[in-house]
């Protein structure tokens, strides 16, 4: 994880928030939790009143915060999973996410 390429990103910061609590809120096996699009812009909006694009997630996954997994909807649909959990969680609360 490149964590210093997001130290001065508070956005980055709480995109990174939306998909770990939406992780955290899913009742599936860790192993087998994934997250979308979709599904975090949803919190990020009820908690920071504004939306984020979509390649925010792909920019976490180069910087080693997310894995991309499986796609839907012919492509239409890029599921993400979290790498290193209890160390995003330590993160967040670091940057007063959590």
């Amino acid at each position: 994880m490149e964590v210093n390429r997001i130290e001065n990103d508070p956005e980055l910061q709480k995109v990174l928030w939306a998909c770990y609590e939406y992780w955290q809120r899913e009742i599936l096996p860790p192993e087998n939790r994934a997250i979308c699009y979709s599904w975090v812009v949803r919190l990020y909006q009820d908690r920071f009143g504004a939306r984020f694009h979509q390649s925010k997630l792909r920019h976490l996954a180069k910087l080693g915060f997310l894995q991309e997994d499986d796609t839907a909807r012919d492509r239409q649909r890029r599921y993400y999973k979290l790498k290193e959990p209890d160390r995003l969680a330590e993160l967040l609360q670091r940057w007063n996410l959590l």
